[in-house]
């Protein structure tokens, strides 16, 4: 076998080792939708200089198949997965030796239930580097001690780690994790189609929208999966009385997931909530230029980003297991963070709509925010990453 020459430049105008003729291979459980142009954007940087990026996966199991964001790609090789629990605990077992083989460089998620991460992670490898991404802790549940301790030993055998945020990447650093062999990508998703879709958006577009859907002065709008970590009892409790105090107030839920059933029974008995099913492109547009606001009172995530890229605040509460998009927000400039009850959620929800002043502020403060986190920047920090790992 003709052996594989591993060529290094120095790139004087950026003062950095430039690596070419390396393999990287990302592995994925699935792949939803909204990490495709991530991953476009970051296999172009990676052509662009010499790196090879591939992407494996598996498919969605049958609660990720229920949000309707799994994505088959052109570049995504299939990896054959298998998924099973014990003692309730829910482990994926993955079939990666094929599409490793002639990696350099192996990113994979950080999660305990990646069978294969203990093999790659816990056995030599030769000189193939592997690498973690993720949230650097449990920040939707409390751990025990043993899934903690699991946690922290799997990550320490890491090469690199790539933190979801700077949060993230303080997490592992507290644990003892080498902080120079760290790169924070500032998790992102592609908001540039949807700032183009909603500024195309037309007031006669948006009246005819609201004559539709009986829509007034007060339209909040709920965007996400239809799981549990949404709470969204909670959401129509205190949406409920939002609208018992301003009759005009209106809510509209786009998305899909498990609770699509639940959300349906809900809205066929409540006039102040529209179920619109998952919405993309300009329909999802139109619906968020037709709201004043974001209602997420569970977990907090990506859809940071899009409360930037729409310029609508999120309302949400001071729940403990938000995800690490959440600390993107800031309490009374880009979000509203009420104490952590219905009636509370209810109460920040009329003010926003009645001081409209307030309103407005915020939602330009959201707009504002938007060159912060976008996909590009996010690939080229994650590019970054690889590069600096690989010359490690």
């Amino acid at each position: 076998m003709k052996r594989k020459i591993r060529i290094q430049t120095h790139d004087q105008s950026h003062g950095k080792e430039k690596i070419q003729d390396k393999t990287v291979v990302i592995l994925q459980e699935y792949v939803p939708q909204y990490r495709i142009p991530f991953f476009r954007q970051l296999i172009k940087l990676g052509s662009e200089n010499g790196i090879q990026i591939r992407v494996a996966a598996g498919t969605p199991n049958e609660k990720q198949y229920l949000r309707q964001d799994g994505h088959s790609a052109s570049f995504i090789q299939k990896v054959p997965q298998r998924e099973f629990s014990i003692a309730g605990v829910r482990l994926v077992l993955r079939h990666v030796g094929p599409a490793i083989r002639s990696a350099d460089l192996v990113i994979m998620e950080q999660a305990r239930r990646n069978i294969d991460a203990y093999w790659l992670l816990l056995a030599p490898h030769g000189n193939r580097k592997i690498c973690l991404w993720g949230h650097g802790r449990d920040f939707v549940a409390t751990p025990s001690w043993f899934k903690k301790r699991a946690m922290t030993h799997l990550t320490q055998a890491a090469d690199w780690f790539f933190g979801y945020t700077e949060g993230s990447r303080d997490a592992v650093v507290a644990e003892g994790y080498p902080v120079e062999r760290t790169t924070v990508v500032r998790n992102s998703i592609d908001t540039t189609d949807f700032q183009n879709s909603i500024s195309q958006i037309t007031p006669a577009e948006v009246d005819e929208f609201k004559r539709l859907h009986n829509l007034h002065r007060s339209t909040a709008i709920f965007i996400g999966g239809l799981d549990e970590s949404k709470r969204l009892p909670f959401l129509f409790q205190a949406c409920g009385q939002a609208h018992e105090q301003n009759h005009d107030f209106r809510l509209l839920v786009a998305g899909s997931g498990q609770l699509r059933d639940y959300v349906e029974g809900i809205a066929k008995d409540a006039p102040w909530l529209t179920y619109l099913g998952p919405l993309f492109g300009k329909d999802k547009a139109l619906a968020v230029a037709s709201s004043d606001l974001i209602c997420m009172p569970g977990r907090v995530g990506l859809v940071a980003v899009d409360s930037f890229a729409a310029g609508r605040p999120i309302v949400t509460t001071a729940w403990p297991w938000h995800a690490p998009e959440f600390e993107y927000l800031a309490h009374n400039e880009t979000c509203l963070i009420t104490e952590d009850d219905s009636s509370s959620y209810a109460q920040g929800l009329h003010r926003l709509m009645e001081n409209r002043v307030e309103l407005e502020s915020m939602q330009e403060a959201c707009r504002n925010n938007r060159a912060t986190y976008s996909i590009e920047q996010m690939a080229s920090r994650f590019f970054e990453g690889i590069q600096l790992a690989l010359a490690s």
